[in-house]
């Protein structure tokens, strides 16, 4: 029974990964974890710094903007660059971004820091990390195990979200009740540990080999290629020609011989080629599928943004004047819920089909948060909270494999990178409205929105995927 477990859950197939995937899962608990700790304390520290919750909105919006715009050029370079490389100076930025926080106060320092650093302001992943690093699972997973090694990507990017948010309150609270730290300098501690845990991601990616690089699963047929090379070097070169390339040939080496200039391409086509090396190009068939996909993504991200950790936080602290340490108590225990029932959505996807278990685990959680801001008991409240996490990332690992499956392995990073794009910029609105909402004191409305999308979203992905073709590639 205990083995039978073991492979239910996938834990077998993980055990079994390569060290590079253990390596990429341990960067996803490192970066979750830094996320955790600030996510708490994000919307208090500005509020401390005298800035309103409209101001914090806006500065949520730019970040994500920002962020968005530098995601996407380091995505579409990661294969042409390097994949460690791209991980290694994003982590850099982050330990940069940390440090920042906890010396100055100026609103566009922070802003400039949050945008290049990858400072998360809801909690949720930001930059080109989870991009590049799904694309690597992909890339050294086949089709029937990238599911299960999806969720305990995702189960250990949520534990160390919970173990993040817990250890964040009650560091603010015992440095604040305990040792006299003002409000402030109890934030700023937290941006210093974010910067160390920064630092540790930066040495886990420059320890990862040249197998994550696009390249590697390349390296045998080239060398087959190469080979087959060698030998028609041995052949005339007019032999290898069809009559036709013959011709043009000698015309062209007779042109070359009489009198003129030196003739070169125009400048603009080899920009333009330049150009086209770095933008994607989908094949027809991944553009129907990717185009409806970015539209629903784009509802659920939205709705997302709205019910942020960070807005949540907020919403209970002027709500029921819960205590830092409380929320980071809660927050742990939705994390961690959320993060272990991620695991019951591999052996439902081998079962139900990725496109069922997505919209059949996501839809309960949405129901609930649409009544989350209801209650006028702190209790019922945070049970509602509870039970919304029992669901609410079940589909991430089935979203991350479909998503992995409807376009050809060229293009997955790529698509990944426009996926995550559509996702912060939808996300980026949502904390100028939910500012609004929360200085009116309206955040009950924001969450029945979110709620509604999300249920739109679980719906509608259902009736337009449920016949999708795979490619096991």
């Amino acid at each position: 029974m205990l083995n039978h477990l073991v492979r239910e859950i996938g834990l077998e197939t993980l055990l079994r990964s390569s060290w590079d995937v253990h390596l990429l899962c341990f960067q996803r608990f490192a970066r979750m974890f830094a996320y955790g700790q600030t996510t708490i304390i994000f919307t208090f520290f500005f509020i401390a710094l005298g800035i309103n919750e409209e101001q914090v909105g806006l500065f949520m919006s730019y970040t994500l903007v920002g962020d968005m715009v530098m995601s996407l050029g380091m995505v579409l370079v990661a294969d042409r660059i390097g994949r460690r490389k791209i991980l290694a100076t994003g982590s850099m930025l982050m330990c940069i971004s940390g440090i920042t926080f906890s010396y100055t106060s100026n609103f566009w320092i922070l802003l400039a820091a949050a945008v290049f650093g990858v400072i998360s302001p809801s909690g949720n992943e930001i930059g080109p990390f989870k991009t590049i690093e799904e694309s690597t699972l992909a890339h050294l997973a086949n089709l029937e195990t990238r599911s299960e090694l999806y969720a305990w990507y995702n189960l250990l990017g949520g534990i160390g979200l919970a173990l993040g948010t817990v250890s964040s309150g009650w560091i603010v609270q015992i440095l604040q009740d305990n040792y006299g730290w003002s409000t402030i300098g109890s934030f700023r501690c937290i941006f210093v540990l974010y910067s160390l845990v920064a630092a540790v991601k930066f040495l886990t990616s420059i320890l990862l080999s040249s197998k994550v690089e696009q390249h590697a699963k390349h390296s045998q047929s080239e060398e087959g290629e190469s080979d087959d090379m060698d030998s028609q070097e041995e052949d005339p070169l007019l032999d290898s020609l069809s009559n036709s390339e013959t011709e043009d040939l000698m015309s062209s080496v007779q042109s070359d011989q009489q009198p003129g200039p030196l003739s070169e391409p125009p400048a603009s086509t080899s920009s333009k080629a330049r150009w086209k090396g770095i933008v994607p190009k989908l094949s027809s068939q991944s553009r129907k599928a990717v185009l409806p996909l970015l539209l629903l993504f784009s509802i659920d991200s939205f709705a997302s943004g709205i019910a942020s950790q960070s807005w949540i936080s907020y919403y209970f602290s002027e709500r029921f004047d819960t205590k830092e340490g409380t929320l980071g108590v809660l927050f742990f225990v939705t994390n961690f819920v959320s993060a272990a029932s991620s695991l019951v959505a591999a052996p439902l996807a081998r079962r139900l089909g990725l496109v069922k278990t997505i919209a059949f685990t996501h839809l309960p959680s949405s129901v609930f948060l649409t009544t989350l801001g209801f209650p006028s008991s702190e209790l019922f409240a945070m049970t509602l909270l509870i039970l919304r996490s029992c669901t609410q990332r079940m589909d991430y690992g089935p979203t991350q494999a479909f998503v992995s499956a409807i376009v050809l392995k060229d293009e997955r990073t790529s698509v990944m990178g426009i996926v995550n794009l559509v996702n912060t910029l939808a996300q980026s609105v949502s904390p100028l409205l939910v500012g609004r909402l929360a200085r009116l004191g309206l955040m009950p409305m924001g969450f029945l929105l979110a709620g509604g999308c999300k249920i739109v979203y679980d719906i509608s992905l259902l009736a337009v995927f449920i016949g999708q073709k795979f490619h096991d590639n």
